[in-house]
């Protein structure tokens, strides 16, 4: 079993990957897909604070709140 961390692209959120998701789920794969912090459903996070460093913060929080310890 493979973990994947799907992080979406600028101005989405982590419903971009709802069509990948099952399938990877499906194929027995966990799949976490983190929405960042200021876009998609955390637009009302948006603050200047929110940039690169805080998105790839975001991704980082969620591997080690999943405890994950190898993720694609």
């Amino acid at each position: 079993m493979t973990t994947f961390v799907l992080v979406h692209g600028a101005w989405q959120g982590a419903s971009t990957w709802d069509l990948v998701v099952p399938r990877l789920r499906a194929a027995g794969h966990r799949v976490y897909t983190p929405t960042l912090t200021g876009l998609g459903a955390n637009a009302h996070r948006l603050t200047p604070q929110a940039d690169l460093d805080m998105h790839i913060q975001d991704g980082i929080g969620v591997i080690h709140y999943e405890r994950q310890h190898a993720a694609t």
